[in-house]
């Protein structure tokens, strides 16, 4: 648990504490491959498709180098987020390497590569196997209530953006990138266990079966079993694709190691969502049901959790990717307004972060946390018809959120800690300082001056505030609201 905060916990201090101070989840038990474990590769039981015949065939032509080069790109994108398509840069030229460059070539990536890296999709497909068996989920090609919410989300956010000052054309573009954006929700999609088994199965025979191809020779080579696992890679990524066919391969292949990990990203116009590790499925009496739902509590928190990912990914169209169609004194005035704000919460928390914490180049990642908060919170506005509904919609929000480590503002890759972030976020939403009654010296109050304006648009309260009840039928809060439709889509969680 966080260690004692000081002063004591206030909402108009440290939100963020204020809520996750509370938090009595039980982090997920789940158990499955980790994704740096070194694990030997089964030998199929039926081993007559890789017996040897005697026939070798040289290192270098033992799997296409393409295909080998394509999954070092997706490996490294993986660790790196450098990604590219002109593997051996003549993609555009008419003078293409010769077979022997391109080999070289391929062994100068390779030694970039350590055997975690180029292990760890053979870990996630256990990972995944492993994970699917204890949730006990529908099998399920898409999940019906998951996309509605996605999709509510893109509406939501693309009525945001058709509402703001931003030009017609600008508009226009954004619109088309988010209306044909997918998202794939790690195990609700595609979640038939036979599936990765088999595709298990597919990597560990062509494994065997290129290895039987090599000489002693070659097998001594210290490469030899990078590219023998890269091979692995393609014929169980083809075997996959045959059956996930609406997700261009390397984003599938960045879907499934990043399933167990509880992350989120969007690639190649495709958004991917895991929240399920993060809370404990073996607890049935927190457990949503189809039938009954036992606790709300936990399923708000989850349904949270899942929904301001979603909308922060979605919010990415903008930020950073859609930055260039927006005027550039707007946008290089909200992201001043975003590390303004990041970099003063982050100064002034009692627990400080890490020296260096802060990089002022990765602040449209707490851009769009802003722009999700705006856009979740108006959507509770939507369906609440007092400020104790939007209260609780608030806290769980971040509640859904709360990390639960030894200490708080722990460095993240490519973000600034999620604290101070999501703090960042509540302090920037319009309507925070009256629902909890905070003043000018709070450390939590914004001045509406203080506003970030993502869009250029000036911030205007009453969009934010609750509807009268004769506009908002009492629904029970936005969340109990959400839950109901859940039901209506006999959508679970899992167990």
């Amino acid at each position: 648990m966080f260690q004692t905060i000081s002063p004591t916990l206030n909402p108009c201090n440290d939100f963020y504490d204020y809520v996750c101070a509370k938090d009595t989840r039980s982090i997920s038990n789940l158990t499955f491959t980790s994704m740096d474990q070194e694990l030997e590769i089964q030998m199929p039981d039926d081993n007559t498709t890789i017996a040897s015949n005697g026939t070798f065939i040289p290192l270098d032509k033992l799997v296409k180098l393409t295909r080998v080069m394509k999954w070092c790109t997706e490996i490294e994108v993986l660790f790196t987020g450098v990604f590219t398509v002109d593997y051996f840069g003549d993609l555009h030229s008419d003078n293409k390497m010769v077979h022997s460059a391109r080999y070289t070539a391929v062994i100068a990536r390779l030694e970039e590569i350590n055997a975690t890296m180029i292990n760890i999709f053979y870990n996630a497909l256990h990972a995944n196997i492993e994970i699917l068996k204890q949730m006990n989920l529908p099998v399920t090609e898409r999940n019906e209530f998951l996309h509605w919410l996605f999709d509510t989300l893109k509406n939501n956010t693309l009525d945001e953006i058709q509402k703001s000052g931003i030009s017609d054309s600008a508009k226009k573009s954004l619109k088309k990138g988010i209306e044909m954006s997918k998202i794939f929700f790690a195990f609700y999609d595609s979640n038939n266990i036979t599936m990765f088994e088999k595709s298990k199965l597919v990597y560990e025979t062509e494994y065997y079966r290129l290895r039987n191809l090599l000489s002693p020779g070659d097998l001594s080579n210290p490469n030899a079993g990078k590219i023998l696992r890269l091979g692995a890679i393609d014929a169980a990524m083809e075997e996959l694709a045959r059956h996930i066919t609406k997700y261009d391969i390397r984003f599938l292949f960045q879907a499934i190691v990043a399933n167990p990990t509880n992350d989120a990203f969007q690639y190649l116009n495709n958004n991917h969502i895991t929240v399920i590790t993060r809370n404990d499925l073996h607890q049935p009496e927190k457990a949503v049901c189809r039938e009954i739902i036992k606790s709300t509590t936990i399923f708000k928190i989850q349904m949270a959790d899942t929904m301001f990912v979603t909308t922060h990914e979605i919010m990415h169209h903008l930020y950073p990717y859609g930055a260039f169609l927006i005027k550039s004194n707007t946008t290089n005035s909200a992201m001043q307004c975003a590390r303004r704000e990041v970099q003063f919460l982050g100064e002034t928390d009692a627990v400080k972060p890490e020296n260096g914490w802060f990089n002022a180049e990765i602040a449209h990642e707490d851009l769009v946390n802003i722009l999700a908060m705006r856009v979740v919170m108006k959507m509770a506005a939507s369906k609440s018809i007092n400020n104790k509904q939007m209260k609780e919609a608030l806290e769980t929000i971040i509640g859904g959120l709360c990390k639960q480590s030894e200490r708080k503002n722990q460095p993240i890759p490519h973000h600034h800690p999620l604290e101070i972030s999501l703090n960042t976020a509540v302090r920037q939403y319009p309507l925070f300082s009256s629902l909890y009654g905070c003043r000018e010296r709070d450390r939590m109050f914004a001045k509406s001056d203080e506003f970030c304006k993502p869009l250029g648009d000036n911030v205007k309260i009453e969009d934010y505030a609750v509807k009268s009840n004769a506009v908002n039928k009492d629904v029970g809060g936005f969340f109990k609201d959400l839950m109901i439709t859940s039901k209506n889509f006999n959508f679970t969680y899992g167990v």
